[in-house]
């Protein structure tokens, strides 16, 4: 099951994840990096707030949904209760900040960030109740319409002179059609009421230490944006974000890819048939992540040159090809804990030490990108994420550890881990050529090795599964 769920999931989220991937191939190109760096810190803002005042409301969704799949019509109505009563406070909020502000360029940013909150709160609440349900076709619809007009409207807007102002406002569009065409309808029949308000407690207690959570991880993600453009202007926010970005979006896509699918199956497993059944899910989860993401990590390490130079416009290569590497690397690490070994907290409903967690990861963020962004630069912000990201590991999985006991290391990951080996051996000596045809003769090369080894070493049985299969077709 977790495979095929995978595998749909990994085609719904295919088509927008290459489409976003386009996307900072061509606005890289088509905006200057003071643009694109506007465009960025607005985009890190909207999802900062997000995060803070409706990751909850997800978060609830998804561990309570499966409880209440034969009649959800009531917790649907506490959601949309809970997401109406956010989108006003944040409604009244925005008001008050625009009215303080003088500066016209920020008064219309304003006016732009907070329906872009409101569209993007919706919108990815009901991705989560598609993902609950187990709809992999509408969700992969919903993200696609999304992504076609987002990444179409942008490019137009851009051409039109509309700056960095142009793909927000295609955001914004392309979220507002979706919403309106795909998601709307799931809602049909949640009443929200004020009467609901006492029943809401529950939700909050299990998701807003899962909410300071993900705030303090997106200070890590994002505060060196916020540094960087107070340290070394809006130029060096936008270098970093193409360089930051154009890992993140692959490895999360993958990655994410897997936990869409993932996710829920564990927390049927321990609500159906207690903590064995969801441990054993998670091995199987835990072995398809690190299969997944060893080879798509090492790639970036060992060929940031060539694909920084063909994904990214020539004003942002010097700067991204510092970056890409260490970045993948963080990425790797904030990937495999939130993943993995964060389930354990979120399992045991102890989630308050997430908070913990990620508070001592972002304090380690900010000071380290204080202290290094002056002495090294852009490249300073990528050190201090891959430390800050490797605290939040070690501490995940030591804690986590007391709660509900992960697999740290099993046979299949250690096979993994030699054929990510082999496949970064036999790529090494080809690191120099650079062009899109050699590029692509690396990655397939890198492929071909990895997938081999991984088969010959039957890692996750595949081996196995495949030669079965081809007997009963027989």
């Amino acid at each position: 099951m977790l495979i095929r769920y995978t595998a749909y999931y990994g085609l719904a989220r295919g088509v927008p994840g290459l489409l976003n991937f386009l996307a900072i191939a061509i606005y890289t190109r088509l905006l200057s990096p003071s643009d694109y760096g506007i465009y960025a810190l607005v985009v890190v803002w909207v999802g900062l707030v997000n995060v803070v005042c409706f990751q909850w409301i997800r978060l609830s969704l998804l561990r309570f949904f499966p409880a209440n799949m034969d009649d959800p019509r009531r917790l649907l109505s506490m959601l949309l209760l809970a997401y109406t009563s956010v989108a006003s406070l944040t409604g009244v909020t925005g008001v008050a900040v625009w009215l303080t502000l003088t500066d016209e360029s920020l008064r219309t940013l304003v006016l732009i960030a907070v329906p872009l909150i409101w569209v993007q709160a919706g919108f990815e609440l009901s991705l989560e109740l598609m993902r609950s349900q187990l709809n992999p076709l509408r969700y992969g619809m919903m993200a696609g319409v999304r992504a076609i007009i987002a990444l179409g409207l942008g490019v137009l807007l851009i051409t039109w002179g509309f700056g960095a102002f142009g793909p927000l406002l295609a955001m914004l569009v392309g979220m507002l059609v979706a919403v309106v065409t795909l998601g709307a309808s799931l809602w049909r029949g949640a009443r929200p009421s004020l009467a609901l308000m006492p029943e809401l407690k529950p939700l909050l207690i299990y998701g807003l230490p899962l909410t300071a959570t993900f705030a303090l991880e997106f200070v890590v993600s994002s505060s060196d944006r916020f540094l960087l453009a107070g340290l070394l202007g809006n130029d060096a926010v936008g270098i970093y974000t193409a360089g930051y970005d154009l890992v993140a979006h692959v490895i999360n896509l993958l990655l994410v890819t897997v936990n869409l699918a993932a996710y829920p199956l564990v927390v049927r497993a321990f609500e159906h048939h207690g903590r064995d059944a969801a441990r054993q899910q998670l091995d199987r989860n835990g072995s398809l992540l690190l299969l997944i993401a060893i080879p798509v990590t090492l790639g970036f390490i060992v060929l940031a040159p060539q694909i920084v130079a063909l994904m990214l416009g020539e004003a942002f290569h010097a700067g991204a090809t510092q970056l890409v590497p260490w970045v993948a690397l963080a990425i790797f690490m904030c990937c495999i804990r939130a993943f993995h070994f964060d389930l354990a907290f979120q399992l045991s409903e102890k989630t308050f030490y997430q908070v913990w967690i990620n508070g001592g990861a972002a304090l380690v963020n900010v000071a380290l990108n204080l202290v290094l962004i002056p002495a090294f630069g852009l490249v300073g912000a990528a050190y201090a994420t891959v430390i800050a990201y490797g605290v939040a590991l070690a501490l995940s999985v030591l804690l986590g550890r007391r709660l509900f006991a992960i697999s740290l290391i099993t046979r299949d990951n250690l096979k993994v881990l030699l054929s990510g080996a082999l496949m970064v051996a036999c790529l090494w000596p080809l690191r120099t050529s650079s062009g899109a045809l050699e590029l692509l003769e690396q990655v397939l090369w890198g492929a071909t090795v990895y997938t081999v080894s991984a088969f010959s070493m039957n890692v996750a049985n595949v081996r196995d599964r495949f030669f079965a299969k081809r007997r009963t077709a027989k």
